[in-house]
């Protein structure tokens, strides 16, 4: 099952001259606990996913997540892959390259943009981008100010490059911190990302009015919540986004029964890519194509039994399912 008009891409694209030309997709997906099976000494919380620790997490193991994910993303946008993803909860950027080298990923020729994060469990962001579309000319790595709290989460990611023709793109990705706590307990933190992710924004278009950007990431916040409306000040109208905006994308989805993570009996759409005002214009170069965003769930990336319905995960609880994610992957379209 999926959530999206279906329609067929065709890549590389950037001379086409027909309004409608698809020349792009882009995704984000938490892939949960992408950990490889070495504890390494400067990672504070990765010894469960060690061959001794709690997950007895091994090579077979480990072969088998790369192996699940790639099927995943290798249908993840209109059954293809996607031209730019954005990934959260990786360890390094080692298991980037494990999983672009699984057979079910080979021919996208993939590269990878990827800094190490300070985060406690040392989880970072990174983003994969096809290398005959893209390339990158800065990668840059901003940190939320959480000392107040006396803590430290996941980078915020930006990627700066340009496509074939020349046309340039800003890419944010984000992981916000948790609802670890409560909900309302936490939001403070995930503010605070909201606030380092604005100012990201602010400088791109302070230097480039016209720069075309694309956010995306796993928020732990739906689209109404305070960090995404009142800070980030964003857009649920198509029609109606201002100069300095976001359009956000994944509204639509918040009072649906569907959602890229489930909680207990609720859907949430904390999966979500927006993009700049500039990017949703027909006149001028590459642009978002309404109508287009999507959740990539398929009977075989659900649970059954007890938990049916729900994200079929590597592990509920201390057993093994030998699954997937316990997010769903979410996606756009672009066109010329």
């Amino acid at each position: 099952m999926k959530y999206y008009l279906s329609v067929t891409i065709v890549f590389l694209c950037l001379s086409c001259t027909k309004k409608d030309a698809h020349i792009a997709t882009v995704g984000f997906y938490n892939v949960e606990n992408l950990f490889d099976t070495t504890d390494h000494l400067k990672t504070v919380k990765d010894e469960q996913f060690t061959p001794n620790g709690e997950k007895a997490w091994n090579s077979d193991r480990y072969a088998s997540k790369l192996q699940n994910l790639a099927k995943v993303i290798s249908q993840l946008a209109n059954e293809t892959t996607p031209t730019f993803l954005g990934v959260c909860e990786i360890e390094n950027k080692q298991v980037l390259a494990d999983l672009i080298n699984e057979p079910a990923l080979e021919a996208a020729n993939y590269a990878i943009a990827h800094r190490e994060s300070p985060d406690e469990r040392g989880i970072d962001v990174g983003f994969l981008y096809k290398k005959n579309v893209f390339s990158v000319n800065s990668i840059i790595a901003y940190q939320p100010d959480l000392s107040f709290y006396n803590d430290k989460t996941r980078d915020i990611l930006y990627v700066k490059g340009a496509l074939t023709n020349g046309e340039q793109l800003h890419f944010i990705i984000n992981h916000w911190p948790s609802r670890g706590g409560g909900k309302q307990k936490s939001e403070p933190k995930r503010m605070a990302a909201a606030n380092t992710l604005l100012s990201i924004q602010q400088e791109i278009q302070a230097n480039d009015p016209d720069a075309k950007i694309i956010v995306m990431g796993d928020f732990n916040d739906e689209p109404s919540d305070n960090s995404i409306t009142a800070t980030l000040h964003t857009s649920c109208n198509y029609k109606q986004v201002n100069k300095n905006q976001l359009y956000n994308a994944f509204c639509t989805f918040e009072n649906q029964e569907k959602g890229s993570y489930r909680y207990r009996d609720d859907w949430e759409i904390l999966d979500q890519i927006m993009v700049s005002e500039t990017m949703i214009s027909d006149t001028l170069g590459i642009h978002y194509k309404e109508g287009s965003a999507g959740i990539k769930e398929e009977p075989w990336m659900l649970q059954s039994g007890k938990y049916e319905g729900f994200p079929l995960r590597t592990f509920g609880g201390s057993k093994y399912l030998n699954g997937f994610s316990d997010h769903f992957p979410v996606f756009i379209e672009l066109k010329n």
